[in-house]
C-alpha cells in the first residue's frame, strides 16, 4: 500500500487475461464443470466460487503489478521541452510532465510551482489555488534530502502568497466583474476561462417539497409499495406535474469509463477538457486525474489506494463481451467500501492475522460465509439509505436465472478481483477470506449488470443546437433502482456534480400512479419486439408497459384522441363535430371547442419556447415547456405527437442543467 518510488515504464501486464483463460480452461474439466453448473443453477454463489477454487492453477495464482508507474525520466524530457513554448502548450507540457514525475522528487515540486505560477500569469486563479493547495497536502517526510525539503519549504511559502494574490483577485471578480472583464480582454486567457469553469460545475437541485421520513432520497410526494409481479414500486402520493424534483439519489459506489480517464475527475466526475482546468496527479500512478487536492485525498482514502497498482486491470478486454467498460471497477470499489473498515492512515502491520482484524469488516465477512447476520437486515420499515450497503444486498441479481456460462464468467472476474485485493493488502491469495471477498464480489457483479446507471454528461452539437449525452462512468444507486421500467417513462434522469443524479418528472403523473423510468430501450427509437427481447436478456422480466401493450411505434396516428380530466377515461368524438360531451364513465361535462381551443393556444406555445430552446435561452422555453405538456397529459390520451415534442424539448433543457463538457 505505500507508493512506488521507480521510473518503470507504463505496461499493461495481461493479468486479468492471464487469468481468466486458466480459470475457465479448468471450470471446463470435470468434476468442476458438473459442479459449477449445479451450484449456478440452485443460485448458490458460495459454492460456485468454492468450485472453481478447487483448482490449484486457480486457487494459487498470483496477481500482479498493472498500472502506469511514475518515470521521472520522462517528466525531466517533458519539462526540458515546456521551455520557450507558448502558454497553451506549456501548460499542456507540464501537465504531463507532472504526471510523469514522482511525488518524492524535486523535479515534481519544480513543475508544479512552474504551473501554478504560469496560471497566475493567465488569470486562471482558481486553477492556480488548486495547484498550491496540492503542494501544500505534501507532506514533509516525503524528502529525506535536506537539499529537497528545503525547496519544498521555499515552495510552500510561494504557494501560500499565491493563494493569497488569488483569493484577492477573485474578490475583485465577484465584486466588480464588468471591469475585470474589460482589464483582462486584452490578454490571451483572462478571466472569462475563470467564469466557464463555474458553468461546467451546476449547483445541486434538492427534492421538491418534503423529504420523505424513510426513504432518504425521496420527496414525501412518493411511497414505496409491493407488488406481487414488480415487486417493490415507488408509487405518486399525490398529483406530480412534470419538472417535480422526485429523488436527488447519492451513489453508493462509482467508476470512471476507460475513455473518461483523462477527460473526467476520477473522484467527483466533473469535466477537466478545457485547456484552462488544472488536472491534479495521482501521487503514485499516472492513470487518473483529479479536479482538486479535496477530490485526491477522498478518493485515496476511500478506495485508490486499494486500487493504483492494478488498476490497468480492469480494462483489459478478454473473450467475456458480457460487461461494460468500468463494471469490473465498480464491483471492486463496492466491495472495498464495505469490505475493509475506514482508515485515516495507511496502515502497514508485520502481523497477518493482526493486519486482517485491523482491516476487514468482520460482519461482512461472516455474511457472505454463510453466517445470518442480523445488522445486514433491512425491513420494509426500515429508513432507506442509498449509502446503506443493505440496500445494495436488496438489489436482483438473477443469479439462479442467469445462464450458467454468465455466472461462470462472473465468477471468474469476482474470484480475480478478490485476489487483486488480497494482493494490495499483501495478503497470501490462497487465504480462507478469498472466499467471502469473492462471493462478495460476484453478488456485486450481478447486481451492476441489470442495476448499474451510466453517470452522464451532456455535450452541445453545435450544429443541431443539441445537448447529446456521453457516459462517463458508471454507478449504484439504491433508490433509484427501485423504479421500474416503462417503454414511455414518465420520469427521466440528469447527473450532477459528485455523481449525484435528479430524477425530474417529464409530464403529468396522477395520484396512485407509478413512476417509470427507462432502462435503455424506448418505444421511439426501437421497435416491441427488439425491446421484449433486450429487457428480458438483461433484465429477465417480460416488459408490460402501455406501450408495448398497444404496439406503439411510428409513425403515430394523426388522430388526436381526448381523455377525461377527471378519471382519464378515452373520450370518442365522432367527425362530426360537437360542442359538447359527457365522459361514459364519470358523467363528467367535457366543452370540447373549449379544449380545442386551449390545446391550440398551448401549440403556439410550445413553438415558441422550442425556438427559444434552439437560441440557447432554456430559462425561458422551460416553463412554457412545462406548462404545456401539463396541458397535453390532461386533455389528450397518450401517445400524442404533441405530448412526446414537449417531453423531449423537456429533457433537453435539463441536459442543460445538468453536467456538461464541451
Amino acid at each position: 500500500m505505500s507508493l512506488s518510488k521507480g521510473n518503470s515504464t507504463c505496461s499493461r501486464v495481461g493479468t486479468f487475461g492471464e487469468f481468466y483463460r486458466i480459470a475457465y480452461n479448468a471450470a471446463s474439466v470435470e468434476p468442476i464443470s458438473s459442479t459449477f453448473e449445479e451450484s449456478s443453477r440452485a443460485g448458490n454463489r458460495q459454492k460456485m466460487i468454492q468450485s472453481l477454487l478447487v483448482s490449484t492453477v486457480v486457487c494459487k495464482w498470483q496477481s500482479k503489478d498493472s498500472f502506469c508507474s511514475k518515470n521521472d525520466k520522462q517528466a525531466e524530457n517533458l519539462y526540458k521541452n515546456a521551455k520557450g513554448k507558448l502558454n497553451e502548450e506549456k501548460a499542456c507540457i507540464l501537465t504531463q510532465a507532472l504526471f510523469a514525475a514522482s511525488a518524492h522528487s524535486k523535479l515534481f515540486l519544480q513543475v508544479l510551482i512552474q504551473r501554478a505560477k504560469l496560471w497566475f500569469d493567465l488569470n486562471v486563479f482558481d486553477s492556480c489555488i488548486k495547484d498550491c493547495e496540492c503542494m501544500l497536502a505534501l507532506p514533509e517526510n516525503f524528502y529525506d534530502s535536506k537539499e529537497i525539503a528545503k525547496y519544498f519549504a521555499q515552495c510552500k511559502i510561494e504557494c501560500s502568497l499565491l493563494i493569497s494574490e488569488c483569493s484577492k483577485k477573485i474578490y475583485l471578480i465577484n465584486m466588480n466583474p464588468v471591469s475585470c472583464r474589460k482589464h483582462s480582454s486584452d490578454q490571451e486567457h483572462g478571466s472569462k476561462d475563470f467564469s466557464k469553469l463555474n458553468e461546467l460545475s451546476p449547483a445541486i437541485p434538492v427534492v421538491e417539497g418534503k423529504l420523505h421520513k424513510t426513504l432518504l432520497s425521496c420527496s414525501d410526494a412518493v411511497i414505496l409499495k409491493f407488488d406481487n409481479k414488480k415487486g417493490r414500486q415507488l408509487v405518486a402520493q399525490r398529483r406530480i406535474k412534470a419538472g417535480s424534483i422526485l429523488i436527488v439519489d447519492h451513489p453508493f459506489s462509482f467508476s470512471t469509463n476507460e475513455d473518461a480517464l483523462m477527460r473526467n475527475c476520477l473522484h467527483c466526475h466533473a469535466s477537466l477538457v478545457m485547456k484552462n482546468c488544472s488536472k491534479i496527479p495521482c501521487r503514485g500512478c499516472q492513470n487518473v486525474l483529479f479536479c482538486s487536492e479535496y477530490c485526491r485525498k477522498e478518493a485515496w482514502m476511500n478506495y485508490h489506494q486499494y486500487e493504483c497498482r492494478i488498476f490497468n486491470s480492469f480494462f483489459e478486454s478478454t473473450s467475456s463481451q458480457h460487461r461494460q467498460t468500468s463494471h469490473l471497477c465498480l464491483a471492486y470499489r463496492t466491495t472495498v467500501l464495505k469490505a475493509l473498515i475506514p482508515q485515516s492512515e495507511e496502515i502497514i502491520i508485520d502481523n497477518k492475522e493482526r493486519l486482517k482484524s485491523n482491516l476487514f469488516n468482520s460482519n461482512f465477512i461472516q455474511y457472505h460465509s454463510g453466517a445470518t447476520i442480523n445488522d445486514f437486515k433491512l425491513e420494509r420499515t426500515d429508513t432507506y439509505d442509498p449509502l446503506d450497503y443493505r440496500t445494495v444486498l436488496k438489489l436482483k441479481t438473477h443469479c439462479k436465472n442467469s445462464e450458467p456460462i454468465i455466472n461462470l464468467i462472473r465468477s471468474i472476474e469476482a474470484i480475480f478481483l478478490a485476489k487483486c485485493l488480497l494482493y494490495i493488502l499483501n495478503l497470501d491469495s490462497a487465504d480462507e477470506i478469498l472466499v467471502p471477498l469473492a462471493v462478495a464480489t460476484l453478488q456485486h457483479l450481478q447486481a451492476i449488470n441489470c442495476n448499474a446507471y451510466d453517470i452522464v454528461e451532456n455535450i452541445k452539437n453545435e450544429d443541431t443546437h443539441v445537448w447529446e449525452p456521453r457516459c462517463v462512468g458508471g454507478a449504484i444507486y439504491t433508490t433509484v433502482s427501485l423504479v421500474n421500467h416503462s417503454c414511455y417513462p414518465n420520469v427521466v434522469r440528469h447527473t450532477y456534480p459528485e455523481g449525484r443524479v435528479v430524477v425530474r418528472a417529464t409530464r403529468f403523473i396522477e395520484k396512485g400512479s407509478e413512476l417509470l423510468d427507462c432502462y435503455g430501450p424506448h418505444f421511439l427509437s426501437e421497435e416491441r419486439n427488439a425491446r421484449l427481447e433486450h429487457l428480458w436478456k438483461k433484465y429477465r422480466f417480460m416488459c408490460a408497459c402501455e406501450a408495448c401493450r398497444g404496439n406503439w411505434q411510428l409513425p403515430l396516428k394523426d388522430v388526436i384522441i381526448y381523455k377525461c380530466k377527471c378519471c382519464s377515461s378515452e373520450l370518442r368524438i365522432s367527425e362530426e363535430f360537437k360542442n359538447s360531451l359527457h365522459c361514459k364513465k364519470c358523467n363528467n361535462k367535457i366543452d370540447c371547442k373549449r379544449v380545442d381551443k386551449l390545446i391550440k393556444m398551448s401549440v403556439e406555445k410550445r413553438k415558441w419556447a422550442t425556438e427559444m430552446m434552439y437560441n440557447g435561452k432554456y430559462e425561458e422555453a422551460l416553463p412554457v415547456l412545462l406548462d404545456h405538456t401539463n396541458s397535453i397529459e390532461k386533455f389528450l390520451q397518450p401517445p400524442s405527437m404533441e405530448g412526446i415534442k414537449s417531453q423531449q424539448c423537456i429533457i433537453q433543457c435539463y441536459n442543460r442543467y445538468g453536467c456538461t463538457s464541451q
